[in-house]
């Protein structure tokens, strides 16, 4: 079974990691790629999604011609209460017959399958990730000006066609303050880098920065455009910048009429700055980045009654797994202290080899037992942490 990467790239991965992640564009056509991506999201799906999931903003929007048009919405009642964002089909088909873009936002929080790939894809890249769909009618249609992204973008051709005109970076590797749109990024007479038809099963992978337009042809258009959030070194210097609160010194004000002394004290501030980087324990600073890259991966939902199920009718031989995305800090005193996101949970030191086996891989009560811990002892703790949320089944 193919990964979430290796279904959006033509190359291995260890090649896309050295010649195109953050640097070169690559373009991967339909019969390089293992499967096509209607089984993330089909036609069907973006008509049931309309039609029948109650959509509120900002989970959609409508564009044409590079500009957001008026949301088509309407008012309905739910629980009592007058729900007013909800969108207006009718309108909505109106628009798109217009030429209008839908944009379906975020669906990587409300389209299961696109979760699970989302989840995948940043698990496998080690940076957060988010997908929008864009559907576009036929005709000579297009939905944004120029632009460049502020994040890496793989562009996963669902169903009809998209012409994409890129051409190279004004600004490499923008950050998220560095957004920018118009044609005036594209200077006058260049030739595009790529000039590109993607058709169904398509995949073409952006760098952030590269200046991009895509316009339809007479045929309709549905795409997925997965962004990676990636944690940039500058990240990294922000983190450790922001460990310098704990020195008294750079926590001090600036003199009264700061501006009169100003440029006298600035060689000063760079190099108390200078030295504080340099004496900062690496291991430190590691901790703190990894914090940020623990929130790269969304932690997975919880399947509400199969996990009631689990804890009710848990056994011996249920097969338990650890939850995607959580993070979990294990601190061993004179007990074992797990860390989740909100709270904590403290349990007897004995359990550590368990629970180190239950966050490794799959598992069941039976082969958690090790250690001193006996099969009941090994139940009672794998529904502790199916009731906290630690565990799935699987």
């Amino acid at each position: 079974m193919s990964t979430a990467l290796e279904r959006a790239i033509s190359v291995d991965a260890a090649t896309f990691a050295t010649e195109h992640w953050s640097r070169t564009p690559l373009l991967s056509r339909a019969e390089q790629l293992p499967s096509t991506f209607e089984d993330l999201l089909s036609v069907q799906d973006v008509d049931e999604l309309v039609a029948e999931r109650a959509l509120r903003t900002p989970f959609f929007r409508t564009v044409r011609e590079g500009g957001g048009l008026p949301a088509p919405l309407r008012s309905v009642n739910a629980g009592g209460r007058t729900v007013p964002d909800v969108v207006d089909v009718d309108g909505l088909v109106q628009q798109h017959a217009e030429g209008a873009t839908l944009v379906l936002n975020a669906l990587h929080r409300n389209h299961p399958a696109i979760g699970r790939f989302c989840r995948q894809l940043a698990a496998e890249l080690g940076h957060a990730t988010q997908c929008n769909a864009y559907v576009t009618p036929g005709g000579e249609n297009q939905g944004f000006d120029y632009h460049h992204d502020t994040h890496d973008v793989f562009v996963l051709q669902v169903s009809g066609k998209k012409r994409w005109i890129v051409h190279e970076p004004v600004l490499r590797l923008p950050l998220p303050s560095q957004a920018e749109a118009g044609g005036h990024l594209v200077p006058e007479g260049a030739e595009p880098l790529l000039d590109v038809e993607l058709e169904a099963g398509d995949a073409l992978y952006l760098p952030r920065g590269y200046v991009h337009a895509a316009l339809t042809t007479d045929e309709h258009s549905v795409h997925l455009t997965v962004g990676v959030l990636s944690t940039t070194w500058y990240d990294v210097l922000t983190d450790a910048v922001g460990l310098a609160a704990r020195d008294e010194g750079f926590r001090d004000a600036l003199p009264v009429q700061p501006r009169d002394g100003l440029a006298a004290s600035l060689p000063d501030l760079l190099r108390r700055a200078a030295s504080f980087l340099e004496q900062l324990p690496p291991d430190e600073l590691a901790r703190v980045v990894d914090r940020r890259l623990a929130r790269a991966v969304p932690v997975e939902p919880l399947p509400l009654l199969a996990q009631a199920a689990a804890v009710r009718d848990l056994s011996g031989g249920t097969a338990l797994r650890p939850r995607a995305g959580l993070a979990v800090e294990l601190t061993v005193a004179d007990a074992l202290i797990l860390t989740l996101p909100g709270k904590s949970l403290t349990l007897p030191a004995f359990t550590e080899p368990a629970v180190r086996r239950a966050l490794a891989a799959p598992a069941t009560p039976d082969e958690l037992a090790v250690d001193g811990l006996d099969a009941e002892g090994a139940v009672v703790l794998a529904r502790r942490l199916l009731r906290e949320g630690v565990l799935v089944p699987v």
